[in-house]
């Protein structure tokens, strides 16, 4: 049974009285309509786009009734909208975790080539104000993906953000490291990766805790949908990056005394 059809059922067995939800005016072959100083006549594309529209206006107000328990709820875990398909769960978390796999892996890689290569760190200290640029284009692009709906679905703007704050992290975490120890990086590299794991692990088992994590994979009343791989990839990526860098001053701090 198909998630919308499930949820005509909810709210037809429903005994408290809910506003309607939002829809716009139907539409009927060969209707005329009044377009400024034109007349329009209705098609059966146009009939079918306005049902099209209806329906996920509807979808959407079944979804927010839920959130906010005015719709019943076998079980408050239970995973809802799009996400009821476990195949477009599995989908979503695969393609996310492939990008934050490749994200993850050319962090690394540039934070080795600036660890290793004393051009490279010649480069960074002659050339520090680099960061600022960094960090500015990290800025954009984060808030290009948080705020615009278009930056973070429509592809290649989607993939050009991607790539442009994978690119502006990366430099600004490998500038962080350049200043302590190999040992310190290695040390801090794998407490970060125990602890992302383990974050992981008690995320998708227990109930409201981590919130990125848990809003990411569904199943809250809290959740994103399977369209938002972009922004669910970079809030992972950049809770990562940021929780490394902590604790890479963290360990400097002890380190030094």
């Amino acid at each position: 049974m198909r998630s919308d059809d499930v949820d005509i059922e909810e709210l037809r067995q429903n005994p408290q009285h809910i506003q309607g939800p939002p829809q716009l005016p139907p539409l009927y072959k060969g209707q005329k309509l009044k377009s400024g100083p034109y007349t329009i006549t209705v098609t059966d594309e146009m009939v079918g786009q306005r049902e099209r529209e209806n329906l996920e206006l509807y979808k959407a107000w079944v979804r927010d009734q839920r959130r906010r328990n005015m719709l019943p709820q076998e079980d408050a875990d239970e995973y809802i909208g799009d996400f009821k398909e476990a195949a477009i769960r599995r989908s979503f978390v695969r393609k996310v975790f492939c990008l934050l796999t490749l994200q993850l892996t050319f962090t690394i890689a540039v934070i080795s080539i600036f660890m290793f290569v004393d051009d490279a760190q010649k480069f960074m200290i002659l050339h520090w104000y680099l960061w600022i640029v960094a960090m500015v284009c990290f800025i954009i692009t984060y808030c290009a993906i948080s705020c615009s709906v278009h930056a973070r679905r429509t592809p290649p703007f989607n993939y050009i953000c991607l790539i442009l704050l994978t690119l502006a992290m990366s430099y600004l975490s490998a500038f962080v490291s350049v200043f302590y120890s190999i040992e310190v990086i290695l040390i801090v590299m794998g407490m970060t990766a125990i602890v992302t794991f383990i974050i992981a692990l008690v995320a998708t088992f227990s109930k409201y805790l981590y919130f990125d994590i848990q809003t990411i994979m569904g199943g809250r009343r809290v959740e994103l949908g399977p369209d938002e791989i972009i922004f669910a990839t970079t809030q992972i990526y950049v809770d990562i990056i940021l929780l490394y860098q902590y604790l890479l001053m963290f360990m400097g701090f002890f380190h030094e005394t």
